[in-house]
């Protein structure tokens, strides 16, 4: 016994020692990375405390002065690209070209202002190709724009006569700076030629002031700017003079200028000259002077200056001092470095320990490691697991038991089920996944024998025949001799995304389809057959209204009503019949052709002007020239156009306005019906096209209708592909637009 015990005692002392070499050689593998990498970084501080920061300054003061150079000649380009988005925008506007070639500058104005207002000019001037001033804007210190009257020579600068005498409405644009006569500001000025098929139509000249423009180039480029012409002397500058101005001193803006010389070698150079220390008002600045161009236009000089002591000293330690603390900081690195090697290797090898024994089976170990570091978290979820192990085996079991119970209780369920289902696979293969859906295709297949396959959904309803998988359609309806089946079908797909397959529903709709058929049979019937007593009446009515003897004053009231009346029952036959069809078919039948929006609308506003003038309303019908056709339904697209009128005729009180405005835009035609009635509140608009949806108003006891007119009105402009928008407000009106394509964008379109 004592000779199995003694060797078991060696083997326990050499796994501890083990054990010790290897938490030594974690420990110097955590410490001497920290030490050599303290040593390189103390090494490599010295040397830039040493050699570049104490260096560097002025080297940065210089890259900082270029720089900011740089930055102010990007300013300029992003302010040019302004120039030439708001004059090419104010060119192309409509209508100006027309204006320029009639000589209208009222015309010219009333477009080109706004735009003005919108893009923030501070000056427009628009010259006409034969050098006229057509129009000559000015802002004014409150932010309004200034028109001022007179010939101001603009025609004759260096940069717009040049344009004039070329011709060429695509020259490229000219710019400079000059002095404004009236406000006797300096101004950045862009001229930009503008025409239309290669002829001339004027000069638009956009300008921004240098009040303006050098605040911004100095919040952008962190410097004081300031802009020299006519040979050095200084124009403008970011420098405030006032608060040099002590002690009784005068300070001008042309102490700034510059000699010609200095000037001219700053305008034909290529980017901006290193400058040299000067002394301003008692202050040392660094200047650094450039050419202020665009392209191949130099128009000036401008100059960047900054204080000498614009960058402030980075460091203040002495490199005694910097050596001391990498010192420090190196022992330091050491000492914590071996705490840490301690504080990790100890929990390690107890970590160890635990997993081998989970490993081989005894599920009690445990850590007992309680820390808030990593190795702690690592400990936690390493007890966690293995306190889950159990507990996830036992829900394994539990899931697997739910799993059976769900399958046996989903193969119930399709077994009870009348409906047919199938799984179609992503092989195309079908599969019946119950008795029902066998059966019915066993009757499919015997049907088909004596009668083909007839799908009853056209391609009217939006599905194309040639579709590759008709049953991946939502919902597909098919006939064989006298049975009718409904088929719906969805893809089947897991909770990550991936698609199963297609799952497809068959049901017997026989019953269904038949009764269907009866009630739109019964309903076009009736409203058929209530149309021949309707005519008669409003014949006879509209004879005895317009008869040679004159009726009694209070027959005729009487009349006037019957005849009212008779014409809402027609509407509502209308509407009914159209509500009928969409009900049956799910849209409505559409027999397109060119059509002509102007003879259509005119022929409208014909009819309804004398209903408009009985109730007292201002009908406007604006119809302007040449406007496209449209490829539409006229019977039924005449039909929506007159519920809109008849809607605003209903809903607007005497003495009101009615307003048929149509016009064309993008590809499409917009119908706009317009009238000061008493408006739709907000949660009425959001049920004003549901069918039988009816505002509840004061003033509509003589209204009448079934809620149809604007529901069919949306469905025919839908199935002619276009769009239906209201705009309104309560007590003020409704604005109802009306959009469909014209002719030869449904001809691109097909």
């Amino acid at each position: 016994m004592k000779e199995h015990t003694e060797p078991e005692q060696i083997k326990g002392t050499r796994k501890l020692d083990l054990r010790s070499i290897l938490a030594l050689n974690i420990r110097s593998r955590i410490v001497l990375p920290y030490l050599i990498l303290t040593l390189l970084v103390a090494i490599a501080g010295t040397y830039v405390v040493t050699n570049l920061v104490a260096s560097s300054l002025d080297e940065r003061l210089t890259n900082h002065l270029l720089e900011a150079g740089r930055v102010v000649s990007d300013d300029l380009v992003r302010q040019e690209r302004a120039h030439l988005e708001a004059a090419g925008f104010i060119a192309f506007t409509q209508g100006m070209n027309d204006a320029l070639l009639a000589d209208d500058p009222q015309r010219v104005a009333e477009l080109a202002e706004p735009a003005a207002s919108g893009f923030g000019i501070e000056t427009l001037v628009i010259v006409t190709a034969d050098g006229a001033e057509m129009l000559h804007l000015l802002r004014r210190a409150d932010g309004s724009l200034q028109r001022l009257e007179g010939h101001f020579g603009i025609a004759d600068l260096p940069i717009v006569r040049p344009l004039l005498d070329a011709g060429d409405p695509t020259g490229p644009p000219r710019r400079a700076i000059g002095l404004h006569a009236i406000d006797q500001r300096y101004y950045y000025l862009t001229a930009l030629p503008f025409g239309l098929d290669g002829t001339l139509s004027g000069v638009i000249i956009v300008g921004t002031s240098l009040d303006t423009l050098l605040p911004q180039f100095k919040a952008t480029s962190l410097a004081d700017v300031t802009v020299y012409l006519d040979g050095g002397r200084a124009i403008a500058s970011t420098f405030t003079f006032a608060e040099y101005a002590t002690d009784g001193a005068t300070v001008r803006l042309e102490d700034l200028s510059i000699v010609p010389e200095l000037y001219e070698s700053c305008l034909q150079a290529t980017e901006s000259v290193k400058g040299e220390n000067v002394e301003l008002y008692g202050r040392d600045y660094r200047i650094a002077r450039g050419p202020l161009a665009i392209g191949n236009d130099r128009l000036a000089v401008f100059s960047v200056a900054l204080p000498s002591n614009f960058i402030i000293q980075a460091g203040t330690t002495s490199r005694n001092t910097y050596a001391l603390l990498f010192v420090a900081v190196a022992a330091s690195v050491v000492l914590i470095g071996y705490a840490t090697a301690q504080r990790i290797t100890r929990p390690l090898s107890r970590l160890v320990r635990t997993s081998q024994a989970v490993a081989e089976g005894d599920l009690d170990q445990r850590t007992g490691i309680d820390r808030a570091d990593e190795i702690g978290s690592l400990a936690a979820s390493f007890d966690e697991m293995t306190e889950r192990l159990t507990e996830r085996t036992r829900a394994l079991k539990t899931l697997l038991d739910t799993y059976q119970e769900a399958s046996g209780r989903m193969r119930a369920i399709l077994l009870s089920i009348g409906d047919g289902v199938l799984l179609e696979d992503m092989d195309g293969n079908f599969v019946p996944l119950n008795p029902a859906a066998e059966m019915m295709l066993e009757d499919m297949a015997q049907n088909f024998l004596s009668s083909p396959l007839h799908e009853l959904t056209s391609d009217e309803d939006g599905h194309e025949s040639g579709a590759a998988t008709p049953w991946m359609l939502d919902h597909r309806r098919f006939q064989m001799g006298e049975k009718v089946v409904s088929v719906h079908s969805a893809a089947v797909r897991t909770d990550t995304g991936e698609q199963l397959g297609t799952v497809i529903v068959l049901r017997d709709v026989t019953t269904e389809a038949e009764t269907e058929r009866l009630k739109d049979a019964f309903v076009a019937h009736v409203s058929h057959e209530l149309r021949t007593p309707l005519t008669a009446i409003k014949g006879y009515c509209s004879l005895m209204l317009n008869a040679d003897q004159p009726v009694p004053p209070h027959y005729h009231g009487f009349l006037e009503i019957i005849d009212r009346q008779t014409d809402s029952l027609v509407m509502m036959i209308e509407e009914l019949l159209d509500f009928s069809e969409m009900e049956a078919k799910g849209k409505l039948r559409i027999h397109r052709q060119p059509v002509s929006l102007t003879d259509l609308i005119e022929d409208i506003a014909a009819a309804w002007r004398p209903k408009m003038e009985e109730k007292e309303l201002d009908f406007h019908v604006d119809v302007p020239p040449h406007l496209p056709l449209v490829h539409a339904d006229p019977r039924r697209l005449r039909w929506a156009i007159i519920n809109l009128v008849r809607n605003a005729w209903q809903y607007t009180p005497s003495g009101g306005q009615v307003t048929l405005k149509p016009s064309a835009q993008n590809g499409m035609v917009m119908i706009d019906v317009i009238d000061t009635g008493v408006g739709i509140s907000l949660t009425d608009q959001l049920h004003i096209f549901d069918r039988f949806y009816r505002i509840v108003q004061e003033m509509d006891d003589d209204v009448r209708g079934l809620g149809l007119g604007l529901y069919v009105t949306k469905a025919i402009v839908e199935a002619h592909g276009g769009e239906l928008r209201l705009t309104s407000q309560k007590g003020v009106g409704s604005t109802f637009s009306l959009l469909i394509p014209t002719f030869h964008t449904a001809e691109e379109t097909d």
